[in-house]
């Protein structure tokens, strides 16, 4: 934070807050993300911590699962899944995916009692002793693969390929299981494992919330030995949800000021803790909430009861959320300045976009992001109507990161801005200020006084398939300032 001199320009206050479910430091501990979870599922902490799961929570190396009575889908940096039936009990062991096959990379885990459905990602494509499961009784390799595992009431191992070679072992000796046959490892360490007519039964059902067929495996062959399509078409999911569910793991862009302080400019940049979101029957978001290591404090924002969400502005398709309220608001931003308890008119307003960050970015490829939906930008001050927002974003993926190209313009209805420029990130998150020199603002009165923006955003979705922002643009000249949100799909 920095105090305005007196003799400035009034300034209304601005705070842009980003968080991204993991930063650069982050990437390693957070190794999956759960992408559907029903009935009574709980995580268990290598420090032996419990806790409800909930979908779009990041996992970590040493995390257990804990089925009991439910079901939960999880996706793996790598592009790896596992579904897990009720009843079952499955460990992270050790994971390490840094974006690519070099050697490094290794997912190893357990399979404690239950079944679960797995397909393997880009760990074990190149070197398949990097990728197995353990079991009381076997370990399951792979030569690019997918299908089920169980382990039976005696501790027996019984699996079944639905594409590629398992390769099922214990103290007795191994046996190979392509697609469409199934072995068994026997509680019996001394019987080595065979093929059999029996499958596992009750198979956790098909993946949903996103997960489409595009899942990247190891080599694949046929049982006869010869290539295979790395499609697993065979698995369709059904339909993704059509909105967020309340809950832990998202990313959050937040644009806002309080305008009852005029002498301060505030601004915060945070790649914290994960947010905690809670979204209404309709999927309007009504409190955000992460911890900014910066601040040394929570920041939280509520929508009072006497706030509203904008009808029409906004929305939430399952991937990414975005909104602005007017009316009252809680704040409490983590500095000296708050809490803030500032009531918006119609003509202002707090504007977020809130989604679930992607874990890992393509690393080839370019893509076009449209518009799907923005809130009406607002001046600070309120002093005119809400304005238009149109734009999108130009994106290139390489193993190094993600170029990112922004085409905004702002119309308020007495000036109008252009936004252009463009920003690098190898996470998630991305952002660009006049103080990164990526990023030009022209239009309204920039010409004679100059213009400053600052635009906070991250790629959603498990293939970076969405995109948010929350920006805000200072005129030079009337030092007046807009604030607004986007969401983009591409």
């Amino acid at each position: 934070m920095r105090n305005a001199h007196p003799s400035r320009p009034k300034f209304a206050a601005l705070l842009v807050l980003l968080l991204t479910a993991a930063g650069a430091g982050q990437a390693m501990a957070n190794v999956g993300r759960v992408e559907f979870v029903s009935g009574d599922v709980t995580a268990v902490s290598a420090t032996g911590q419990s806790h409800a799961l909930m979908r779009g929570e990041q996992l970590s190396q040493g995390d257990t699962i804990h089925t009991n009575a439910g079901r939960a889908q999880i996706r793996f940096a790598d592009g790896a899944y596992v579904s897990l039936q009720p009843g079952t009990e499955f460990g992270i062991k050790e994971y390490n995916f840094d974006g690519k096959a070099d050697g490094t990379e290794r997912g190893f885990f357990a399979l404690l009692k239950g079944a679960m459905r797995a397909v393997t990602g880009l760990i074990g494509h190149v070197d398949h002793s990097k990728y197995r499961i353990s079991t009381p009784t076997a370990t399951v390799g792979i030569r690019g693969t997918g299908g089920l595992i169980q382990v039976l009431n005696d501790g027996a191992t019984l699996i079944r390929g639905s594409s590629g070679i398992w390769v099922l072992s214990s103290p007795a000796g191994s046996v190979e299981v392509p697609a469409g046959t199934s072995a068994i490892a026997p509680a019996n360490p001394n019987i080595p494992p065979h093929e059999t007519s029996e499958g596992p039964s009750l198979p956790p059902p098909p993946p949903v919330g996103g997960l489409n067929n595009d899942f990247r495996q190891g080599d694949q062959v046929k049982p006869d030995g010869t290539p295979a399509s790395l499609s697993i078409a065979s698995i369709t999911p059904p339909p993704p949800p059509t909105q967020l569910p309340s809950g832990r793991g998202y990313a959050a862009a937040v644009a806002f000021s309080d305008p009852n302080i005029d002498s301060n400019l505030q601004g915060v940049l945070s790649s914290g803790s994960p947010a905690t979101a809670v979204f209404d029957a309709t999927g309007a978001l009504t409190h955000v909430n992460f911890k900014d290591p910066a601040m040394q404090a929570e920041s939280v924002f509520n929508l009072n009861p006497d706030g509203k969400q904008v009808q029409g502005e906004s929305g939430n398709d399952g991937i990414i959320a975005w909104g602005r309220w007017t009316g009252g608001v809680n704040i409490n931003c983590g500095a000296s300045a708050c809490p803030l308890q500032p009531t918006y008119t119609d003509n202002q307003g707090l504007h977020y976009v809130v989604g679930l960050p992607t874990p890992v970015l393509p690393t080839t490829g370019t893509a076009t992001y449209t518009l799907t939906g923005a809130t009406s930008p607002t001046y600070v001050d309120g002093h005119t109507s809400p304005g238009t927002f149109t734009g999108t974003l130009d994106v290139g993926f390489t193993a190094a990161g993600a170029n990112v190209g922004m085409n905004f313009n702002v119309a308020m209805p007495d000036a109008s801005y252009a936004l252009t420029g463009n920003t690098t990130t190898t996470s998630s998150q991305f952002g660009a200020g006049t103080d990164l020199k990526t990023l030009s603002v022209t239009g309204g009165n920039c010409a004679s006084g100059g213009c400053s923006s600052n635009v906070q955003g991250f790629f959603a979705g498990p293939t970076a398939e969405r995109a948010g922002v929350a920006y805000q643009i200072t005129d030079g000249s009337t030092q007046q300032q807009i604030l607004g949100a986007a969401a983009f799909k591409k």
